[in-house]
């Protein structure tokens, strides 16, 4: 090979082997986050947020009442707020970071404030549910109940980022989502339902789900202390060590275990149905047969299948092809039960007189925002005569006074009103006066005529007034 050839080569091999230390000197650089680390700050402020007591505590306690009202009112709102101002992640991550450090007096600390927190939360959530009535609707309580594997994961990466930004000196907005993400109060809080109203079920199931909560937002601090290297407490010989390791290892895993089965079971669950509705709208929904309220059961052993069919009544023949067919639809070990509500022209029936039912009740409605309208205009138009009549009648109140005033040569002044229709939108004013004897002729004109002007500036020229004189 020519010397030429092999100074080319050698070249090509220096530029991409610079290019790939370039590279991976700016990736590093890009997620190194040892420059930003505040260890001393970090381990103070840890140590500063494990402590439960005086205003935490009375913090913690309305943080349990607002998010148990969130839990009763069915509002994701109220229950975020809540979350917001919790103190709860202090302990949990404290009790990572002990662990992390070897710090015993420090876990030991930690542990104590995580089991008060948690008692006076649950008597807290206790207390009100004991005493508030419970709506109707339970989805949020219902979702803190089986806890998934996928809760396992929230609580791991929100663990994560809580004690990477409680590392950095600066304050961040991280904490207050990680709170939020990794939802500590709801399940505390369904916990405390469960215990006020006896249901197990509730009490378990939340009580697991802030359990592992616990456990994966700590674990993941105890592994973000031990990569940023943080200064251990006291000296540990490597076979501590690794009895340490293999204990938290083994703990892990038992808390897992459960959330994994929870999870495969719920996936399984969700399988089921979606492929039970393939199989009625494909198998069962035809031209001859429509299916009213299927009733889809899942079960750990076997599962039920219960649809109400109109149209042409299956034979066991073909009852059983459909149950062969269910194999294409991953539906095994499921029974399926078919009930004949009647034929085809029953469901049309049905459906016709439930259509006319809607259209009525659409007629009635439609009827009953034109009453409503007219109304509305009635009263808008009554309340115009009513301003009338009251303006009117304000007026009135002072217009024997006014006139005594301004008309000197007046003996007496009386007036009588009564409304020009029933609509009463207008009024009939009729005034009687007595002028002094000694007023006569030019002057008692323009005396008449200033009179029915100043009466007709003051009723705005809306009404019907008429001046007797007396003789």
């Amino acid at each position: 090979m020519p010397e030429s050839t092999n100074n080319h080569t050698e070249e090509i091999k220096s530029s991409a082997s610079g290019l790939f230390q370039s590279l991976r000197s700016f990736v590093r650089e890009i997620f190194n986050v040892h420059g930003e680390v505040d260890k001393e700050g970090a381990a103070a402020t840890i140590k500063k947020d494990i402590v439960f007591k005086g205003f935490n505590i009375w913090i913690l306690i309305l943080s349990i009442f607002i998010c148990s009202i969130g839990l009763n009112l069915n509002s994701t709102a109220v229950i975020i707020g809540a979350m917001l101002i919790s103190p709860l992640m202090g302990p949990i991550t404290g009790i990572g970071f002990a662990v992390g450090t070897f710090d015993r007096d420090l876990l030991f600390l930690a542990l104590k404030n995580l089991l008060v927190a948690v008692i006076i939360s649950l008597l807290a959530s206790f207390v009100f549910f004991s005493f508030a009535p419970i709506s109707f609707d339970h989805s949020e309580l219902d979702g803190r109940i089986s806890p998934s594997v996928m809760d396992l994961f929230v609580a791991l990466f929100g663990g994560f980022a809580g004690i990477l930004a409680g590392t950095r000196g600066s304050k961040t907005n991280v904490i207050p989502g990680v709170a939020i993400a990794t939802a500590l109060m709801p399940p505390l809080c369904t916990a405390g339902y469960g215990l006020a109203t006896g249901d197990m079920d509730y009490f378990l199931g939340a009580s697991y789900l802030f359990f592992i909560n616990s456990v994966f937002i700590s674990l993941s601090a105890l592994l973000v202390v031990r990569y940023l290297r943080f200064p251990i407490a006291s000296y540990v010989n490597p076979k501590v060590l690794f009895r340490t390791k293999t204990g938290i290892t083994i703990f892990v895993i038992l808390v897992a275990v459960p959330s994994v089965f929870i999870y495969i079971s719920a996936m399984k669950e969700s399988i089921f149905k979606t492929e039970a509705r393939s199989f009625i709208n494909e198998r069962i929904n035809t031209d001859n047969h429509v299916v009213i309220n299927p009733v889809l059961n899942y079960g750990d052993s076997i599962n039920k299948i219960k649809l109400f069919v109109y149209g042409d009544e299956y034979s066991p023949s073909e009852k059983d092809s459909l149950t062969l067919l269910m194999n294409n639809y991953r539906l095994q070990n499921t029974q399926l039960e078919i009930h004949n509500m009647g034929t085809f022209d029953a469901f049309k029936s049905i459906t016709q007189q439930k259509d006319e039912i809607i259209g009525e009740k659409q007629v009635l409605t439609d009827n009953m925002r034109l009453e409503i309208f007219r109304k509305h205009e009635i009263n808008t138009q009554l309340e115009s005569k009513i301003k009338h009549v009251t303006q009117s009648c304000e007026a009135l109140d002072n217009i024997a006074v006014e006139a005594n005033v301004l008309f000197p040569d007046l003996n007496s002044f009386d007036y009588a009103v009564k409304p020009l229709d029933d609509s009463l939108h207008s009024i009939s004013l009729v005034v009687l006066v007595d002028w002094d004897k000694k007023l006569r002729g030019t002057n008692k004109q323009d005396q008449r005529e200033k009179m029915n002007s100043w009466l007709n500036l003051k009723f705005e020229k809306q009404d019907s007034i008429r001046i007797v004189e007396i003789q």
